[in-house]
């Protein structure tokens, strides 16, 4: 692969489980992966990680950086409390260190909870310069002329002065919105996951990334934690919501993807333990 690719994701040690399978599975799916750098920011303060998660995630390929982002104005982020949001949201922030990747052909945003389940090379050698899939942030890609300086810069200048709405995805819109170029729904599938149509957007030949958007659903990281006491995966075409510490419950159209999910996390411990 002659071009320099770069794959991005921030994490802490409550969402470092779902960047390590998103990472296991863009191994498994993704042509040349070995080729790429995986950078993994996190932050002592805001997004704290465990040596055990370090551990992990070394172990998934020679071409994963864990970088400590030490600048103190990602400190100066608000999170939009009155959304239900808490402090570790400003986690997410750190995402604006993608811009400052000056040395790439192209980068690669992507969410932890998400799950690769076809090849996406492809956008490695296309005209993107800022694509990005309606106005979610979970999956972005970044071209040159999106990663100078002042771009950067600018961006995070403007950290202090953002009111917190939606996070870093209302700062990076409000800067750049009158420039991204429509992303297909293929590279960031996440409404399929919470509706009842889910089963044909995991059987579609199309979709290459999943996305358990929105913090108020639960991950299915979180399964094992509710399913002794909560009923999961309720016969509906709406997602139960019980109380706030759980959030909406995936239904039983929901069921296929979550099990997916599983299927590579169990894949990848066996994998490290081998």
């Amino acid at each position: 692969m002659n071009k320099k690719i770069l794959l991005t994701t921030v994490t802490d040690n409550g969402y470092a489980i779902g960047s390590q399978v998103m990472i296991y599975s863009m191994s498994k799916n993704l042509k040349n992966f070995a080729d790429c750098d995986v950078k993994i920011y996190y932050n002592d303060a805001i997004a704290p990680l465990s040596d055990k998660n370090k551990n992990i995630f070394k172990s998934l390929g020679d071409n994963i950086i864990l970088e400590h982002v030490d600048d103190p104005r990602y400190l100066d982020a608000k999170v939009p409390y009155h959304q239900g949001r808490s402090i570790g949201s400003k986690a997410s922030y750190l995402n604006l260190q993608s811009f400052s990747e000056y040395d790439y052909d192209k980068v690669i945003m992507f969410d932890a909870d998400m799950l690769c389940i076809d090849d996406f090379s492809e956008l490695f050698t296309s005209d993107y310069e800022f694509g990005i899939f309606g106005g979610n942030t979970g999956f972005v890609v970044l071209g040159n002329l999106m990663r100078t300086p002042e771009t950067y810069e600018f961006l995070m200048s403007q950290i202090r002065h953002h009111n917190g709405d939606f996070m870093e995805q209302g700062l990076i819109l409000k800067v750049a919105s009158h420039i991204r170029q429509p992303l297909s729904s293929i590279y960031n599938q996440y409404k399929p996951i919470f509706s009842s149509t889910c089963i044909e957007g995991l059987s579609s030949d199309s979709t290459k990334i999943l996305h358990w958007a929105h913090f108020d659903y639960l991950k299915p990281w979180a399964i094992n934690d509710w399913k002794d006491k909560v009923e999961l995966f309720q016969d509906c075409t709406e997602y139960p919501f019980i109380d706030a510490s759980t959030g909406y419950l995936p239904n039983l159209a929901c069921k296929p993807v979550y099990e997916l999910w599983g299927q590579y996390k169990q894949a990848m411990f066996n994998k490290i333990n081998n």
